[in-house]
């Protein structure tokens, strides 16, 4: 069946909210999406990447709405969303019969007999499963999709976990790229369905009767291109298509991000080939309709997806791990490009709102000693105030500080020592309006202000900002960072891998990539919002700054700006 988007009007796209149960007994949220009519047009079923729900794939659902086309989108079972089941009982299998009971459902419904199929990284190896079982997908499409689990795995844990498995290792509750899930299931039914290995896969696709259009991404840490290539040289029905500049999470690179989502639409659309001379018009839905169901849906998983402990306990966690993040190159060219953006000078009044475990405080320590050891006259001491939530932040943060003015014995006797303070404080206490709660500090007071990697992780970041303007200084400078939207750790991980780590460092970056994954899971249910260069400008000078500078670092997973008063 052809879709036809002739009468399509992009304004009336509609979703609805259906449930039905899955072949292993769960309960299954989904969504449809389409412009009014659901029988008699194509239709395409999307599946979550692992870790995500159907609300990431809303905009892609839309757009192929937008063409004539309707769109299924699920909440996987025993996973994050609104389906049943707890995420640690997760498995590839159930994932799997999750998929086919969505051709059960658009079946029993009259909707449709078969359907494309969408995948995205491990949901992929449960897609090549189905269509490999059941007819009824006419179509498969995979972005970077995992073809040798046991590789991936390996490559994220620097362990062979299902070798260890194997080889009789029990394994509870564990971590399972960011996620708490119990190992024995995990490893055991993907060992017990032959879907862990290379070899699985291969038998999988090889039996595949449908075309099947795989996007992988030539910056990928976790998938082998070569894996790929061997997996689907069986099959002839089979074609791969780079994506330049892209890495495992494609949504990381806007542009190639934007490439690989125009011609997923088109591989929906037709079996034919993208054109070579790149001129293809889609019909686009209107935006504000995606907006308002994206806020529709994030607030539904806000209410399904309550956090079962408070701010203070996850970041104490969080800090715990963060220590190792230092020893990264990655960090450190980070942390020296906030510094210097401060342009810190002697005496200056510096508050360092977020301070976390105190890397930029030691670091203007550093520089404000080394200003001092240049000059021939004295210089005045500055001043130094960390914020943060936790307890274990600011313990930290004094140690490394305490450490660091330990080492200039001369030239703190040239001038004493900086001026050095410290706050618990709550910034989601901040409402902004006149009854609130405000800083702890006089108008105009800071010369510099660095409210490193916080902005996304508050209620309100916008009322954090009007209050850093309020007690900044006129012409204060202020740093500002966020991680940019679906920012992707792995090559940070990777390039910390690479240099000679010890079996405490290992661990360390392993539990920060777990921690990572868990700021991801909160981001994806709106209690977090990382923003863009753009989006972190636009708060800055509602705030009343005038943003001049914004760069890209941290691996380029984060953004920066700087901004005066």
């Amino acid at each position: 069946m052809i879709a036809d988007s002739s009468h399509v009007q992009t304004g009336q796209i509609r979703t609805d909210f259906v449930s039905f149960t899955s072949r292993t007994g769960l309960n299954v949220a989904a969504c449809l999406d389409h412009a009014g009519v659901l029988a008699g047009r194509p239709w395409v079923v999307v599946a979550p990447k692992y870790g995500e729900t159907k609300k990431n794939n809303l905009q892609l659902a839309y757009f192929l709405a937008a063409n004539g086309l309707n769109v299924l989108r699920f909440d996987q079972t025993n996973h994050v969303g609104e389906s049943e089941g707890r995420m640690q009982d997760f498995s590839l299998p159930g994932a799997v019969d999750d998929i086919v009971s969505c051709y059960d459902f658009l079946a029993a419904k009259g909707y449709a007999n078969d359907a494309v199929l969408v995948s995205n990284s491990l949901s992929a190896r449960c897609a090549f499963r189905a269509a490999a079982t059941d007819s009824r997908i006419s179509r498969l499409i995979s972005v970077v999709g995992v073809v040798n689990m046991q590789h991936t795995l390996r490559e994220v844990y620097q362990e062979d976990i299902f070798g260890t498995y194997l080889a009789g290792r029990h394994w509870g509750l564990t971590d399972i790229l960011g996620f708490d899930i119990n190992g024995e299931i995990f490893l055991g039914t993907a060992v017990d369905a032959n879907m862990h290995n290379l070899a699985g896969s291969v038998v999988d696709i090889a039996a595949l009767r449908v075309p099947l259009i795989y996007f992988y991404a030539m910056n990928d840490a976790w998938v082998d291109s070569q894996d790929v290539a061997k997996a689907m040289a069986g099959q002839p029905l089979a074609r791969m298509v780079a994506i330049e500049g892209a890495m495992h999470e494609v949504r990381e690179n806007p542009r190639a991000a934007e490439e690989v989502f125009r011609r997923v639409v088109w591989a929906c659309l037709t079996e034919q080939e993208w054109p070579s001379d790149n001129q293809v018009e889609f019909k686009q839905p209107e935006k504000k309709l995606i907006l308002q169901q994206n806020k529709v849906e994030r607030e539904r998983l806000r209410r399904s997806e309550m956090p079962t402990e408070s701010e203070g306990v996850f970041w104490s966690g969080y800090l715990e791990k963060y220590s190792v993040l230092e020893k990264s190159e990655d960090y450190r060219q980070y942390m020296e490009l906030v510094g210097r953006l401060c342009a810190f000078r002697p005496g200056a009044m510096v508050l360092d709102a977020g301070c976390g475990n105190g890397m930029f405080g030691r670091w203007m320590l550093h520089e404000a000693m080394r200003q001092r050891r240049v000059r021939t006259a004295p210089t005045p001491p500055a001043l130094y105030v960390g914020l943060d939530l936790t307890n274990r932040g600011l313990t930290d943060a004094m140690g490394h500080h305490l450490d660091a003015l330990g080492r200039y014995q001369d030239e703190l006797a040239r001038g004493g020592p900086p001026g050095i303070g410290y706050l618990r404080f709550d910034f989601n206490d901040l409402t902004g309006t006149p009854e609130s709660p405000h800083l702890p500090f006089a108008n105009n007071t800071f010369d510099v202000v660095c409210c490193s990697l916080v902005l996304s992780y508050l209620r309100r970041p916008h009322a954090l900002l009007a209050e850093l303007h309020r007690v900044a200084r006129p012409g204060a400078v202020i740093v500002a960072s966020s991680m940019k939207p679906h920012c992707d750790m792995s090559m940070i991980y990777r390039d910390f891998m690479t240099q000679q780590v010890s079996a405490e460092e290992l661990e360390g970056a392993r539990n920060l990539l777990r921690a990572a994954g868990k700021i991801r899971q909160k981001e994806e249910v709106g209690h977090y919002a990382f923003f863009s260069d753009t989006e972190l400008a636009a708060l800055a000078t509602e705030a009343g700054f005038t943003v001049s500078q914004n760069f890209h670092s941290l691996g380029n997973q984060a953004v920066v700006i700087k901004a005066q008063k």
